[in-house]
C-alpha cells in the first residue's frame, strides 16, 4: 500500500471536503456539538476557502492507491509557522499517511523555525501524535467560536537540522 505525497489541487476539493467531514465527525464527536462541527466545516472547506489555502498556504493531500485520503495545510505569517490541519480518513489512519504529511510540513521550513498547532483539548489522539514528534504544550486558552467555546491546546516544535 504505497503513500503518495503531493502539493493538492483544484481536482482535489470534493475528496478533502469528504475527508475533513469524515475526520472531524470521527475526532470531535464527544468534544464538539455536531451543529457547531457542520457550520464550521461549511465555511473552512467552501470552494472558495480551499482556493484560498491552495493560493496562500502550503497545502498537500495524501493518497493511498491514487485516492486522496488525507491532507495538510501550513499557514505562514510573520508572526508563526501554523500547522493548521492534517486529517487523515479514520479508515486509513495509523498507515503512516499523518507521518509522511508532517514530514512534508516540516520540509517546508527551515532549521531552527518553530512550527505550532491549535488543538481542541480532549482530542488526545493528536495529543498524542505531535507529542511522538517532538511537540511541546505551550498553553491552554478559550476562544469563541461560532457561540461554542472551545478549550484550545497550543503545542509547538523547532525543526531541527
Amino acid at each position: 500500500m504505497g503513500i503518495t505525497v503531493r502539493k493538492a489541487t483544484e481536482a482535489d476539493f470534493s475528496a478533502i471536503q469528504q475527508v475533513a467531514q469524515i475526520a472531524w465527525e470521527e475526532t470531535y464527536k464527544n468534544i464538539i456539538p455536531v451543529s457547531v462541527q457542520e457550520h464550521f466545516l461549511e465555511k473552512a472547506y467552501s470552494i472558495e476557502q480551499l482556493h484560498r489555502k491552495l493560493d496562500m498556504t502550503a497545502f498537500f493531500v495524501g493518497e493511498i492507491e491514487n485516492k486522496v485520503v488525507a491532507f495538510a495545510n501550513l499557514h505562514q505569517s510573520k508572526k508563526e509557522n501554523d500547522l493548521s490541519a492534517i486529517y487523515v480518513h479514520p479508515e486509513f489512519q495509523s498507515k503512516g499517511l499523518g507521518n509522511a504529511l508532517l514530514k512534508k510540513i516540516m520540509n517546508e521550513l527551515q532549521r531552527g523555525d518553530e512550527l505550532v498547532v491549535y488543538l481542541e483539548k480532549g482530542n488526545h489522539q493528536a495529543e498524542s501524535f505531535y507529542a511522538k514528534y517532538g511537540f511541546t504544550f505551550i498553553e491552554e486558552f478559550n476562544e469563541v467560536i461560532l457561540n461554542h467555546t472551545f478549550q484550545t491546546l497550543k503545542m509547538s516544535v523547532v525543526i531541527e537540522g
